[in-house]
């Protein structure tokens, strides 16, 4: 597969940083955003521009798009919009400036990233970081929400750019990435069952740079353990 440029963000931790790697490996150009400091990444984190961003900020998306422009040469062949909040508690114990950060960077943030990055992204894709729990998920009902919200803009937006742009809104099974406990979910032994981070990366990856394929797709347990890509890629488990 020849090099592509990739943006990423979210890409500091967990998923993102897996997909940043991931691209890597496969050797593509990244750039990415995340909200942590420069300072505070990983020591192994890639050699790759990297800008520490916050998209719940009231310019964020806009800081994020205009340095993605910046560093694109006019021309971003893939944009993987993986940044996510979330809590893992009931509604009655959110707040309203909880619930407005929820919103702002897992659903308004990438409508402002896509509606900057699409002169960019002509021939190329946009992949939409869904989750599993959009179709409802008992006890972080505003994360589902938002997830649900991304999933309709991103089938909305599929069609409206099919032709130019392919849009793929990819919905990742639950991942190890250390996401659900800082969300204040406690470790239970359904944990047993949680996806190792570095071949979904892998999973999602392929499905964000595949020329065919559904609009929607869930990036599930059989999908990872039985991809060709698992066994043809040394290492990736």
């Amino acid at each position: 597969m020849k090099a592509k440029l990739i943006f990423v963000t979210g890409g500091a931790s967990g998923l993102g940083l897996e997909l940043v790697r991931a691209a890597r490996r496969n050797g593509h150009r990244v750039i990415c955003t995340g909200r942590r400091g420069a300072q505070d990444l990983p020591v192994d984190f890639p050699d790759i521009p990297y800008l520490s961003c916050d998209l719940a900020s009231e310019d964020g998306a806009h800081m994020a798009a205009d340095w993605a422009l910046r560093h694109s040469g006019g021309q971003i062949d893939c944009a993987i919009l993986n940044a996510a909040d979330g809590h893992f508690r009931p509604l009655m114990m959110e707040t309203p400036d909880a619930i407005t950060r929820v919103l702002s960077v897992n659903l308004e943030a990438n409508m402002i990233l896509a509606h900057r990055l699409y002169p960019t992204l002509g021939g190329g894709h946009l992949a939409l970081i869904g989750s599993v729990a959009h179709k409802g998920a008992a006890g972080m009902p505003v994360y589902a929400a938002s997830k649900a919200a991304l999933d309709g803009f991103g089938r909305a937006l599929a069609e409206e750019w099919r032709g130019r742009t392919c849009v793929r809104v990819l919905h990742p099974g639950p991942t190890a990435t250390g996401m659900a406990e800082r969300a204040g979910r406690r470790p239970n032994a359904a944990d047993k069952l949680f996806l190792a981070p570095r071949p979904m990366a892998q999973a999602v990856l392929d499905a964000a740079l595949a020329t065919k394929g559904p609009d929607r797709q869930v990036i599930s347990y059989g999908r990872v353990l039985f991809s060709p890509a698992r066994w043809r890629r040394k290492g990736a488990a």
